[in-house]
């Protein structure tokens, strides 16, 4: 889809100020395209909205849970209604729930499986029989580098990207001959609010003993951390858009990942690494409860 203007463009997940949904979204605007945003958060959605009515594209809102499949087939006849036939849908809404795997109830990988995966199940049950009946298209699922290398933490939310990593994959090949492209965007660190928005499951007698106010200031400077790397959604939505353009499967914004899918054909090399970086998530975690006052292999026992 070299030409994106005049376009229609559906996308999910687009409310958050500091979210790659809503730099997408403005991106492609930017592009030209018509859009059609959805969220949970009304609000927040509104805000996009007025931003990218500045742009002088037409601009159309609706609350979506993605978990929920009336929901999409609601905001389907609005699409339709408003904008007509669907040129690129983009699957961006994504949540996290980290933990250990004593600590994960069964509710939290539903959750997480129901907004990361089934939501894109959803959508394509909802808008790729009108694509294929117009013989055009374009899929875009935001996945994650955690989709493609075995990351320690969160669980249940590598389980969902690796899923859509692959469901990304099977769908390029089956819709490759009917006029509808499939890409899978893979992003490294980028700074957004899934990173002080994720819940995280821990047990209960280290709240007990430490108190919730201060288990919190732990992972606030945890997070603070991580995001003295991070890319701001901004930078990489430029990219991501390129590359969309490009008809590219993969879409990154760190070409290491394609150092990691090589690695993956050296299995004894694959292991080691994914040893590695567990053991050093480990320590991490350790080193930051530490400099607290605390030790982390107590609770972790119970």
């Amino acid at each position: 889809m070299k030409d994106l203007k005049g376009k229609n463009c559906f996308i999910t997940g687009a409310a958050s100020s500091k979210g790659i949904g809503r730099s997408l979204a403005i991106e492609l605007a930017r592009e030209g395209m018509n859009m059609f945003i959805t969220d949970i958060d009304i609000e927040g959605l509104e805000n996009v909205k007025k931003e990218i009515e500045e742009i002088g594209v037409k601009v159309f809102s609706s609350k979506c849970d993605v978990s929920k499949f009336e929901d999409w087939e609601r905001c389907e006849e609005e699409f339709r209604s408003s904008l007509g036939d669907i040129d690129l849908l983009v699957n961006n809404a994504g949540i996290a729930i980290g933990g250990s795997i004593l600590e994960l109830k069964l509710e939290d990988w539903e959750k997480v499986l129901g907004i990361n995966l089934w939501s894109i199940i959803y959508s394509l049950k909802t808008f790729v029989p009108r694509m294929m009946a117009k013989g055009s298209g374009h899929i875009v699922n935001v996945a994650s580098g955690a989709g493609i290398l075995g990351s320690a933490e969160p669980l249940p939310y590598v389980t969902s990207k690796f899923a859509i990593v692959g469901m990304s994959e099977s769908l390029f090949g089956n819709l490759n001959g009917l006029g509808i492209n499939v890409s899978v965007i893979l992003p490294w660190i980028i700074a957004t609010n899934i990173w002080t928005t994720s819940e995280l499951k821990l047990p209960q007698k280290l709240i007990d003993d430490f108190g919730t106010e201060k288990i919190e200031e732990i992972s606030q400077n945890a997070r603070a951390s991580l995001m003295e790397n991070a890319i701001s959604a901004d930078k990489v939505a430029k990219i991501y858009v390129k590359e969309i353009k490009e008809n590219k499967l993969y879409i990154c914004d760190n070409k290491d990942y394609f150092n990691l899918l090589e690695l993956k054909s050296k299995p004894d090399q694959y292991e080691r690494l994914l040893k590695f970086m567990h053991a050093q998530s480990q320590k991490n975690m350790k080193d930051v409860y530490r400099k607290a006052g605390i030790k982390i292999d107590d609770y972790r026992k119970i």
